[in-house]
């Protein structure tokens, strides 16, 4: 058995390091995900349902413009600094990324200008003129945007988390209490003012952001040489690439099925559809998130089996536990749970959310098992899984749209699309790494959603005890993996 120094393995020194990160991530993740989501209750109050449809859609163009910028969100660079160790090499890795993604991102903004009436017509189906100068307004809370999310992966890759959770929260709060204060003051609605919401939010993100790298110390001397080899930026862009062309097939796919329900059914039934996604899948990305800040570095440098096992399986459990006693008590308590958050005008959204909760359990354990693909940058895999993911969810819900244009009938497109992908990560893994089998996690994905899948109203406190079992059960194996 190997030795290590003291008697202590690296991956318990990974473990205490993640725990003593957890907090101010968890902090920061969730801060920013109840302050967006008392945005919404604002909008939801102040517009209803065909506001909420609007307001999500333009935070998705943001959200779909800032990937393709950033290549693909924080994870290339991320990954880039975690993988250097000298910090000279991790200041020339800054500058490089930094250049490529500026440059993208200022492009990207022109982009938009240049084209807000095409962009109006296909993602909002209209020609009004105020939405056209709002999408032009929203050119600067692109890039904003961009910026705020690069400097939050240098703060997440160099492991300052509670610096990240400050820049998280800001600019939220400011969005938060803007929206707050234009509804309690009666102000009138124009469409570009929720744009101007988004840049006053990602200003804020951006601004503490910066101040928090610049204030880094500096433990290296200056470089005359302050860029990287040929070879060093190929492989960057090579594998930024890959996160991209993945990011951006789920960040467009959403962009799609949001402007083909906003065409088919109107901007009231989109407002409904997302107030059961976003209770559901939005706040599951923002948990993963939280998670990936702690995650994804610690299993990139797990290149040991067993390593790369412990970790992948402690976090698998963890990631279950949480979804599935979440999951359950959502389901269990939908239509108060939506009434406080939105109001009586979305009580149609709950049955949505419940079948959307099967989707982001079986979401929640194949992103612990994708991570690998990323963590190894296997570029290729990467690109082809998602966009196979992606173009089947597309698939699915243009097909529930023509032929079923119900809720219902979208939220299991949903789950079909990842439970399919589920059964590729897990096949992949257990194939790179063959002490990751079967029996360790389908066991209990099975017994947490079948339950939910053939739900009862009659049964109710039935299925939540059964899924607070399996929630203990996936928490206690999470202690009793052997790091």
């Amino acid at each position: 058995m190997a030795r290590f120094k003291n008697g202590i393995s690296p991956v318990f020194h990974g473990w205490k390091s993640m725990r003593s990160g957890a907090c101010f991530s968890f902090a920061g993740v969730f801060g920013s995900a109840l302050l967006w989501l008392a945005s919404f209750k604002v909008v939801a109050l102040w517009l209803g349902p065909a506001g909420v449809g609007l307001y999500s859609q333009l935070r998705q163009i943001v959200q779909a413009a800032t990937v393709a910028a950033t290549y693909g969100g924080t994870n290339a660079v991320v990954q880039g600094l975690s993988e250097r160790e000298d910090e000279s090499d991790r200041f020339r890795f800054r500058v490089m990324a930094s250049r490529l993604i500026g440059g993208t991102g200022a492009a990207m903004a022109i982009l938009i200008f240049i084209s807000a009436p095409l962009l109006t017509r296909f993602f909002l189906s209209s020609d009004d003129s105020a939405l056209i100068a709002s999408i032009r307004w929203l050119s600067l809370a692109v890039l904003l945007s961009v910026g705020a999310t690069y400097l939050m992966a240098v703060l997440n890759g160099y492991r300052a988390y509670g610096h990240l959770a400050a820049a998280q929260i800001a600019g939220p709060s400011g969005l938060a209490l803007a929206l707050a204060a234009v509804y309690f003051l009666g102000i009138d609605y124009r469409p570009e003012m929720l744009v101007w919401l988004f840049i006053l939010c990602f200003g804020l993100s951006f601004g503490i952001g910066a101040w928090m790298v610049a204030h880094r110390p500096r433990t290296y001397t200056a470089q005359t040489n302050d860029s990287l080899t040929v070879r060093e930026t190929s492989a960057f862009l090579k594998f930024a690439f890959s996160t991209l062309m993945a990011a951006l097939a789920a960040t467009v796919a959403l962009l799609l099925i949001r402007s083909w329900i906003i065409e088919s059914r109107g901007l009231a039934f989109a407002g409904l559809f997302d107030a059961g996604w976003t209770l559901t899948f939005n706040y599951t990305t923002l948990f993963l998130t939280a998670c990936s800040t702690i995650y994804l570095p610690l299993l990139t440098r797990a290149t040991e089996p067993a390593r790369q096992k412990a970790c992948m399986l402690k976090t698998a459990y963890l990631v279950l536990g949480i979804s599935t006693l979440v999951g359950y008590v959502m389901v269990m308590f939908k239509t108060p749970l939506i009434r406080l958050l939105y109001s009586r005008e979305f009580d149609m959204a709950g049955d949505l959310l419940a079948i959307l909760v099967v989707a982001v359990i079986l979401r929640g354990v194949s992103w612990v098992y994708g991570t690998l693909i990323i963590a190894t940058r296997s570029s290729r895999t990467l690109l082809l899984s998602d966009l196979l993911l992606n173009v089947g969810l597309l698939a699915l819900v243009w097909c529930c749209l023509r032929h079923r244009p119900m809720l219902e009938a979208l939220g299991w497109a949903f789950v079909t699309a990842h439970f399919l992908y589920l059964v590729f990560v897990v096949e992949y893994v257990r194939r790179k790494n063959g002490q990751m089998q079967r029996r360790r996690i389908w066991p209990l994905v099975a017994v947490a959603t079948l339950p939910l899948i053939f739900r009862s109203d009659e049964a109710q406190w039935v299925q939540l005890a059964i899924g607070l079992c399996v929630s203990g059960i996936a928490l206690y194996s999470y202690k009793t993996v052997m790091t």
